[in-house]
């Protein structure tokens, strides 16, 4: 009874000691931080034994194969590590837990009388050639490797025109080696010379209200279809416009904070009585790059401006240019600033509510969308 009763005493301490580690080829042991019954490698063995890309920082870790990868904040205390699932630094080297790696990565863990991380072999599914570019596609997700005038796609398979098959994966011989490597996801690599096109602003038209929620009534007219209407006339005119509404969809404004998120132009537009034009400008806007993007376009040159507008803007210059734009037409602009959730995002967002009068007629409605069309372009030039 009693050496039953110390055995008992045991197990926990037994399930807690460091256990043979096997990750691929390479061989170690899995550490127990905190006695919490998590297995931790340490990362640089996962990371050589099954070919995965890792970055380390001071204070975060991360592992990557293909377009997955997982990152763990690094804690220097065994305790804190253990209770918050994050990667434990132990001595000169960090150790990440593995069962989680394997689940964000898609590695096979097995735990045993030890534990095994592995990764089957990929198989080379499909070569896609284009002018400029090689999107090649495989079973799964892997990595790639550039080396020289060649690529070693690591733990990989298969047979193909100008494919050699090596002893740590795939090689495929070039003539030159890519200006880029990158994951698009789905097992794929993709590889390309050239020079990148230059990137273009986004502008996004968002139509207030819509579905369920129909704006105010003017005359018999609904907020909800006037903006659409509004927005379709603004985008024939601005090719590659996008809407966070075609039709008279209920969106949330969780949703249209998504799409505009990486739009260099945001207009949302809404619906006021009379014949008023107010637009609505952001007080402060959070985000650093938003915060920076006005000192920059003050003072950057012209190029490096339009590359900029890509990514962040100044919604008073494009208040500005669509003032400019409305006054051509006769019509004076109110302005007023405020915490407007749609215009706290690092592009160029203005609310612009336009009096119901003016889109009575498709002619008023053609005026207006003309002035904003043009306003944006002037904004981007």
């Amino acid at each position: 009874m009693r050496l039953a009763f110390l055995a008992l005493l045991l197990l926990p301490a037994l399930a807690q000691a460091p256990k043979p580690l096997q990750v691929g080829s390479e061989v170690g042991q899995a550490l127990y931080p905190g006695g919490r019954g998590v297995a931790y490698g340490e990362a640089r063995l996962v990371a050589r034994g099954l070919g995965l890309a890792l970055w380390l920082g001071q204070n975060q870790v991360g592992l990557g194969l293909g377009s997955r990868y997982r990152s763990f904040p690094v804690s220097e205390s065994e305790a804190q590590a253990a209770s918050a699932g994050a990667a434990w630094r132990r001595g000169g080297e960090v150790y990440v837990p593995l069962r989680p790696l394997a689940e964000a990565l898609g590695l096979e863990y097995r735990a045993q009388e030890g534990i095994l991380l592995r990764l089957p072999w990929a198989k080379l599914l499909e070569v896609d050639r284009r002018p400029g570019q090689i999107l090649v596609r495989f079973s799964r997700e892997v990595n790639a490797r550039l080396e020289g005038r060649s690529v070693l796609f690591l733990l990989a398979q298969g047979e193909a025109a100008g494919f050699s098959q090596e002893a740590l994966g795939l090689r495929l011989s070039l003539e030159a080696p890519p200006d880029r490597l990158y994951y698009p996801g789905g097992g794929q690599v993709a590889l390309e010379w050239g020079a990148l096109p230059k990137p273009k602003p986004a502008v996004l038209l968002d139509p207030g209200h819509g579905g369920q929620d129909p704006g105010i009534a003017v005359g018999g007219m609904l907020e909800k279809d006037l903006t659409l209407d509004l927005a379709k006339r603004v985008a024939a005119r601005l090719p590659g416009a996008r809407l966070t509404r075609t039709g008279d969809q209920t969106v949330p404004l969780e949703a249209r904070l998504a799409q505009a998120q990486a739009a260099g132009v945001l207009v949302s537009f809404h619906l006021t009585a009379g014949s008023a034009v107010n637009l609505y400008l952001p007080k402060t806007r959070s985000s650093p790059l938003a915060q920076n993007a006005e000192a920059l376009l003050a003072s950057a040159p012209k190029a490096q401006a339009a590359l900029l507008k890509a990514y962040a803007g100044d919604p008073r210059r494009l208040a500005e240019s669509l003032e400019r734009a409305f006054s051509a037409l006769g019509i004076v602009v109110a302005k007023a600033e405020g915490p407007y959730a749609l215009t706290d995002v690092a592009g160029a967002a203005v609310v612009l509510e336009v009096g119901a009068e003016r889109l009575k007629t498709r002619e008023g409605r053609d005026q207006v969308a003309e002035a904003v069309a043009q306003a944006i372009r002037a904004y981007l030039e």
